[in-house]
């Protein structure tokens, strides 16, 4: 079934709407099952050229980008021509006949089981168009690949070999470092380069003859050319070049073709400024939609993040907008928080396990692109590609150092060294190893990052020191995939070790950093109410508005409840004795969580009671005695302010330090106990700890999950109650 979807101009222009079809889903699940086995042949047997990376298992927008930019910059260092012309097919995926999709897969040997299902698949197939007066007649189709189809991007491929074999065979291309590239295609985006005026037209009247027996029609208007001639002053040549008998638009300097989203051209401000603003107007519109505060920032992650992130990597970006960017986006998030524009913008920064919102600054994910571009080109299963990004690297080291380099030094210029004769300029171009350079320069003043060469393995790596922990990781080209996930992860460090060191903000996240279950309901908002969700950033912050906090002025600093000195959240919390009731249903509520998932095969429970055969007072929190086995595990239960580390190893130790004797005096009668505290803190810090009183009360895992969730969830709960009692002096609970 075909769906038309409205694009843009007159309505009642059937080319102004989009076709999208529909398929049954149990053909598309079946359907899927069959490409990776085709792609995996097709790969294995060569039938489908490397200079094809669409739909395939590369990144082939980045790949394709560095060599276009790596043909221009070499015309220009070594005063050469160059010729690109970018080639746009009038409805490619919509004009293959069908027929030639076969014919095609059999001259190639596809085995006989797989080319049979594609016949299968289109022989006889058809489809209804709906609208709003019903659906239309069947109308079978006898041209295109199968939109929505799991198999259409693979057989689209071979459907195009034909045609990049045509251009290629015969074709001297342009030689960039000893390799001989003719033609980048990304599915049916073409650029095609030469070294010569005469050679591209050459190529391009191949492309014309291939193009008109296979059916395809070339858009002219949306083609585009290049002719630089790096000897000369004025290096860009107006030389025009025709497709199919019509001329292609050629580009002046300063005018730039957008080729697998990123613009190529000479001299041409790659800054992606439409990208950005786009990107700032969908953060607009989150902003002012029904979305939750947590759906907003992951929305902003997964969305508008990963597509900046995309663009950057392939472009040379100025900072200027990218701060500006940077600045709207942080402003928006703290909005969503409910914080106050004086909050640290740490919290914006780190990470969701401790505590922050994951929203990277622009300027630090522009240089982790760089850095991760560069060595993804280095490490590139492309043969091709990895040998021309390292003649490349070579070129531009041995201009800044006036000799030939070796390994190690190669590795001291990717690292930023300005030591000895690396600090003199040589006068290069802009290049992605000078933007990495300069990424990898300012990143390692922060975070210790730089390049190393291995000569044990003969390979190039990066090292990033773990801040939060000793050691350090050295990203290999085994691991290429995981460069960018670790830089990202050493800078959410830096900036978590920052706002720890804070020394009013930083107070509780000292803690709440220390276990994700003190986090756990920030992603997602999962079991926490909006008022708990939005109450909690702001008092980690000590962001809250109480007499203590006015910096200003002679106010009065008094409780307004009990008149001690000092208005504080810690007071407020833990020591206000107006509120002692609401202390107590906090703790309770922490202790009948424990109670209830005790394991019965433990002994009896009892609850705030004192120990029969003692003559002690003490009343421990929760009692499990076992008396056939004479064991008895004691466990009281604090909730204390997160006033940095010493608050809660004070505090489990003067728990431990009040049961003693009453421990000591039942090991004297010959039982064997465990005594232990479980702590909590105000703000739902979980005390790493507590992990070890989970299982000494035989708590499952599954439990123990459930267990750190919901304990720390009613702490929130209850601390934001005690709080707006406080302020607004207006009871926040019922007594059950």
């Amino acid at each position: 079934m075909t769906v038309l979807v409205y694009k843009k101009g007159k309505w009642d222009d059937p080319s102004n709407w989009r076709p999208i079809s529909l398929c049954s889903t149990m053909y598309k699940l079946y359907a899927s099952c069959l490409p990776s086995r085709i792609t995996e042949w097709s790969v294995s047997s060569g039938a489908i050229s490397s200079t094809q990376k669409g739909f395939m298992s590369c990144k082939g927008c980045y790949e394709h980008n560095f060599v276009l930019q790596t043909i221009i910059e070499t015309a220009r260092r070594a005063r050469r021509q160059c010729t690109v012309a970018w080639l746009d097919l009038a409805n490619a995926f919509g004009s293959m006949s069908h027929h030639h999709i076969f014919a095609t897969l059999q001259e190639f040997g596809m085995p006989e089981n797989f080319l049979h299902v594609i016949r299968e698949v289109y022989e006889g197939c058809s489809t209804t168009i709906r609208s709003v007066e019903g659906e239309t007649a069947e109308i079978r189709t006898w041209n295109g690949v199968k939109q929505g189809c799991p198999l259409s991007p693979i057989i689209f491929n071979f459907a195009m070999e034909p045609l990049l074999r045509a251009i290629s065979n015969g074709a001297d291309g342009f030689n960039l470092h000893g390799e001989r590239v003719s033609i980048l295609a990304y599915a049916d985006d073409l650029a095609l380069t030469a070294d010569d005026p005469e050679n591209l037209q050459r190529m391009l009247d191949a492309t014309s003859r291939a193009a008109d027996w296979m059916g395809l029609r070339l858009n002219a208007k949306k083609c585009a050319s290049f002719h630089i001639d790096g000897s000369k002053r004025d290096s860009v040549q107006a030389t025009e070049f025709q497709i199919q008998g019509e001329p292609v638009i050629p580009l002046a300097e300063g005018q730039a073709y957008r080729h697998c989203s990123t613009l190529t051209g000479f001299r041409v401000r790659q800054i992606p400024e439409d990208t950005i603003q786009e990107i700032l107007q969908d953060a607009a519109k989150i902003d002012t939609s029904l979305l939750a505060p947590w759906q907003k920032i992951n929305a902003l992650n997964t969305f508008l993040i990963p597509h900046i992130s995309f663009v950057l990597r392939g472009s040379a970006v100025a900072k200027v907008p990218l701060n500006k960017a940077d600045k709207i986006t942080r402003q928006l998030v703290k909005k969503w928080l409910f914080l106050p524009q004086r909050a640290n913008n740490e919290l914006v920064y780190t990470a969701h396990r401790h505590g922050g919102l994951n929203v990277p600054p622009m300027g630090d994910l522009c240089d982790i692109a760089v850095i991760t571009h560069a060595f993804l080109l280095l490490t590139c299963p492309d043969t091709m590609v990895r040998s021309i990004a390292a003649n490349a690297l070579h070129d531009a080291t041995k201009k800044r150092i006036g000799r030939a380099p070796s390994n190690q030094d190669t590795a001291s210029f990717l690292s930023g060294s300005l030591d000895g004769e690396f600090r003199w300029d040589g006068s290069d171009i802009a290049s992605l190893w000078s933007h990495a350079r300069n990424a990898s320069r300012r990143l390692g003043k922060r975070i210790g990052c730089h390049w190393e060469w291995c000569e044990e393995h003969q390979e190039l790596g990066v090292l990033v020191p773990q801040i939060r922990s000793e050691g350090n990781t050295i990203v290999t080209p085994t691991a290429r995939g995981m460069l960018e996930r670790t830089l990202k992860a050493a800078i959410h460090s830096l900036y978590m070790e920052a706002l720890k060191h804070k020394p009013d903000q930083g107070k509780a996240f000292e803690l709440t950093s220390n276990w994700d279950a003190s986090n756990h309901f920030l992603a997602g908002g999962g079991f926490t109410r909006f008022a708990d969700w939005r109450f909690i950033h702001r008092t980690r912050l000590n962001c809250v508005p109480l007499n203590r906090a006015v910096r200003h002025g002679n106010r009065d600093k008094l409780c307004r409840k009990c008149g001690y000195s000092s208005e504080t959240l810690p007071h407020i919390l833990c020591s206000c004795r107006p509120h002692s009731r609401a202390w107590q249903l906090r703790h309770n509520a922490i202790q009948n969580h424990l109670v209830k998932a005790i394991a019965p095969r433990l002994g009896e429970v009892a609850v705030n009671g004192a120990i029969p055969s003692t003559d002690s007072q003490l009343r421990p929190d929760v009692v499990v005695t076992n008396k056939a086995q004479k064991k008895i595990i004691l466990v009281d239960i604090k909730v204390s302010f997160e006033n940095r580390t010493p608050a809660f190893r004070e505090a489990r130790a003067c728990k431990l330090e009040k049961y003693a004797p009453l421990a000591d005096t039942l090991r004297a009668k010959g039982y064997k106990v465990q005594l232990d505290a479980l702590i909590i803190g105000a703000l739902g810090a979980w005390d790493p700890c507590n992990e070890r009183v989970l299982r000494t009360c035989g708590i499952g895992r599954s439990n123990t999950w459930l267990m750190r969730h919901l304990m720390v969830l009613d702490t929130n709960r209850w601390s934001r109650d005690i709080y707006i009692e406080h302020i607004t002096d207006h009871r926040q609970y019922q007594e059950v």
